[in-house]
């Protein structure tokens, strides 16, 4: 299987280009956004259809920053595409000049001053005291949340970062397997493609003005726009020194790397392996599938104890995370046993409220051994459920079943989504989402664009 794919998209660096190419690297029910988890918040209060649809990402766009996702879901591969600063910030800008009527006028009346402030010029809109703030997109999203955003918006407005906080967002970036620039937008995702071991996109993904780094502009504006983009100049420089060197005429061999990735995909062993009670998988003692809105899970029985066997790479240290949505009494998530190959496990139980069960497992490394294993899940016992009619004996609900490399896996790591639940409400009150144009807002003068 591919890993899963979060996208961490910034404004204006090809992100629309590139979003089209990853949705089509999984099923459109498991590809997620995070902007309409956000819009979705008022009719969710408690978070659960959130929680679950997280879960579920095989692919998960991010575009506000709102979480460093590889420590909380694992077995992540983190994109991002970086740009020219100065030349983003002039393209965000331009984009402002366009708003139209109509959008404007939905919203608060700040968004029609802001708009105003922003025809006048590129040089008013970034005397504005918002825009160091609003400049350092990268930055912004690297940030991920309280309590670095605010120190980070304080540090937005000084020639000179805290190095602690600088060292920290360098850390961060470092961290994103895949790191690409619009400039070069071809040849990274050909990179991409090879990393991800799947087929190029059909016809061309073009970046539209990617060279526009406003050649026009004057050198008091070129100077402001430096002044706004202080952290994120220093960023992305440091990544353009880090990143491997690609040359165009390393395409052929990327299409290559590509083509031979695919195969080892196909034909080795998977890396991870992410269970779906919606498909079809070798074992016993499970009933047949059931659907409610996200919701797709199998129940154990007749008997306590069901089965399934696995094709996946031993050589690495593995991680068994087990989710149970459901259950008739408490001794069957209390007494829970996991035996993998005919061993016992130590299982790790753990909660997340209101419902979710997780039991984790940890699986020592056997190099050398078939690719295959047997799992066995026994809940103790099985019981009839509440409704007469219902026949069936049941153990446990389970929805999901996700094995892969130990090191990818931070056990009880899931915790955190409780955290983005109340982060995501946050961002359905602020300015569409964004925190940066929240800032930009708040910052407009009186009177200013009247």
């Amino acid at each position: 299987m591919l890993p899963r794919i979060v996208f961490h998209h910034v404004n204006k660096c090809a992100g629309t280009t590139l979003l089209k190419f990853l949705e089509g690297t999984t099923t459109h029910e498991r590809a997620v956004h995070v902007e309409e988890l956000v819009a979705g918040q008022g009719g969710d209060p408690n978070g659960t259809e959130v929680r679950a649809a997280i879960l579920r990402a095989e692919f998960l766009h991010d575009p506000y920053g709102v979480h460093n996702w590889k420590s909380l879901l694992g077995n992540t591969l983190d994109v991002f595409v970086l740009r020219d600063p100065v030349a983003r910030l002039h393209s965000e800008w331009r984009m402002i000049t366009r708003w139209d009527d109509t959008l404007v006028a939905s919203r608060d009346d700040r968004y029609r001053r802001l708009r105003a402030v922003a025809r006048e010029g590129f040089a008013p809109f970034l005397a504005l005291p918002g825009a160091a703030v609003f400049g350092n997109a990268v930055a912004h999203h690297l940030a991920f949340g309280e309590p670095v955003l605010a120190e980070l918006q304080a540090a937005c407005r000084s020639a000179d970062p805290a190095s602690e906080l600088f060292d920290l967002l360098e850390a961060r970036l470092a961290a994103i397997d895949v790191v690409g620039f619009v400039e070069e937008f071809e040849d990274f995702l050909a990179e991409l493609v090879a990393r991800l071991g799947c087929s190029p996109p059909r016809g061309s993904l073009q970046v539209h003005n990617k060279f526009a780094t406003s050649a026009s502009l004057t050198a008091e504006e070129r100077r402001l726009a430096e002044s706004c983009t202080v952290i994120d100049r220093r960023l992305v420089a440091g990544a353009r020194d880090s990143a491997p060197s690609r040359r165009r005429g390393d395409r052929q061999t990327l299409d290559a790397e590509a083509c031979r990735g695919y195969r080892a995909r196909i034909l080795a062993p998977p890396a991870a392996v992410l269970v779906d009670m919606g498909e079809g998988f070798l074992g016993t003692g499970w009933h047949p599938c059931e659907v409610n809105g996200r919701k797709r899970a199998r129940w154990t029985g007749p008997c306590s104890v069901a089965s399934l066997d696995l094709r996946i790479d031993r050589s690495r240290a593995l991680r068994i995370r087990l989710r149970v949505g459901n259950h008739l009494r408490s001794t069957q998530v209390d007494s829970l046993r996991i035996v993998v190959d005919g061993h016992p496990c130590q299982v790790d139980h753990w909660v997340l409220p209101p419902f979710d069960h997780f039991f984790e497992v940890a699986i020592p490394a056997a190099p050398g051994a078939l690719p295959w294993l047997h799992v066995e899940i026994d809940c103790v016992d099985t019981f009839p459920p509440p409704n007469a009619a219902d026949s069936r004996l049941l153990g446990v609900e389970i929805e999901e079943i996700e094995i892969g490399p130990a090191d990818r896996y931070a056990p009880r790591s899931l915790t955190g989504l409780s955290l983005v639940r109340d982060k995501l409400a946050a961002l359905a009150r602020s300015a569409d989402g964004d925190r940066r144009t929240q800032c930009l807002l708040d910052s407009l003068p009186v009177g200013a664009g009247d």
